[in-house]
């Protein structure tokens, strides 16, 4: 007679199904491990608390922006059901999609696991942003202005860009473009780690974000220390920017330039280690990580990849002409974002989810 085993002893455990997912993203659980060790390593070496003020107002924004990323998430699913699989009940369809995705042994964990990830990224880099100037308080500012200069037929960049963007009204269409980065950033890293229909895809995304903002944001920034033009007056670099700055406070007296108001704040948080206080030129990572948008959106489609290039261009521009960095933090930060890029499908085909 036969034996016979009922089919739930081929059931993983939920001990199983953790394990394995935690396999699957070790390729960026182990790179987030090690910025957390290099900030560990930072706080020993400075004798400052890894989890200083920022650290809680950071989780509580990362809780809220998880509970947003759900909320739309069940907004994106309903609208599936409506306008795609159009059922008798849409409603009761989106819940049953709902229970299956929310109960998928596979995507469910991975979503908790590249979320959690990202924030304990976010954490990290801040923490370390923070500290750049007390690790290296050498500034490479002259250095940069002489090489922009050297590549722009001897004068500044913005001088080129003026002309332009110098009008007010484009000045302040300038920066909504660069304060959408953010919305845009969010709305990359939850499509990555809920679109789970290709984990390479998504791997490829998130690891090689990781190493933009840790090995970019962090290691190079603190080996390349510099605060941009906006500051090179206050950190007492000399006045080759004042006049920059002072044409931006005039385009603010006719159409608003908000920038100024960040600027000003970072400034002070700086002076009186406020909870932003962490002042980065090199490289620039609204650069960077604009240019991983664009790659990112062209494994979508073409349209989506040259809209966010167009994207890109812009915030590079927008860059320079609202003074935040110099020409050469954009121009490094596109060339460092497709090495990582690079790197990080070499790495997924080895130690990615499906490996």
């Amino acid at each position: 007679m036969l034996n016979t085993v009922s089919k739930s002893a081929y059931l993983p455990t939920p001990q199983f199904t953790v394990m394995n997912a935690f396999w699957r993203n070790r390729l960026l659980l182990s790179l987030v491990f090690l910025q957390i060790l290099f900030a560990i390593a930072v706080s020993l070496y400075l004798g400052r608390s890894f989890w200083d003020s920022s650290t809680p107002i950071l989780l509580v924004t990362a809780a809220r922006l998880f509970c947003f990323m759900f909320a739309n998430f069940i907004l994106w699913r309903l609208g599936v059901a409506i306008f795609v699989a159009k059922p008798k009940k849409p409603i009761r369809w989106m819940l049953q999609d709902l229970r299956t995705k929310l109960t998928d042994p596979e995507k469910a964990p991975d979503v908790v696991i590249c979320f959690v990830s990202i924030v304990a990224l976010i954490v990290t880099y801040t923490f370390l942003k923070n500290e750049i100037h007390s690790m290296n308080p050498i500034l490479w500012d002259s250095q940069f202005a002489k090489w922009d200069r050297f590549l722009h037929g001897g004068v500044d960049p913005w001088t080129l860009l003026r002309p332009i963007l110098g009008s007010p009204v484009v000045t302040t269409a300038v920066n909504a473009t660069y304060h959408i980065w953010f919305p845009m950033l969010y709305i990359a890293i939850c499509v990555a780690c809920l679109d789970r229909r290709d984990p390479i895809r998504s791997t490829v995304f998130l690891v090689a974000f990781v190493l933009c903002w840790f090995v970019g944001g962090n290691v190079l920034a603190i080996v390349f220390a510099s605060v941009g033009p906006v500051y090179f007056e206050p950190f007492n670099l000399g006045t080759d920017f004042v006049p920059q700055m002072e044409l931006l406070r005039q385009s603010n007296e006719i159409s608003p330039v908000w920038a100024l108001k960040v600027q000003n704040a970072l400034l002070d948080g700086y002076q009186n280690s406020g909870f932003a206080r962490g002042i980065s030129a090199m490289p620039s990572m609204h650069v960077a990580s604009s240019t991983l948008l664009a790659i990112y959106g062209f494994t979508y489609s073409r349209w989506l990849g040259w809209g966010l290039t167009v994207f890109t261009i812009v915030i590079m521009l927008g860059s320079v002409h609202l003074a935040w960095h110099y020409a050469i933090d954009g121009y490094a930060s596109i060339l460092l974002t497709l090495f990582f890029w690079w790197l990080a499908k070499k790495l997924t085909a080895r130690f990615g989810p499906e490996t």
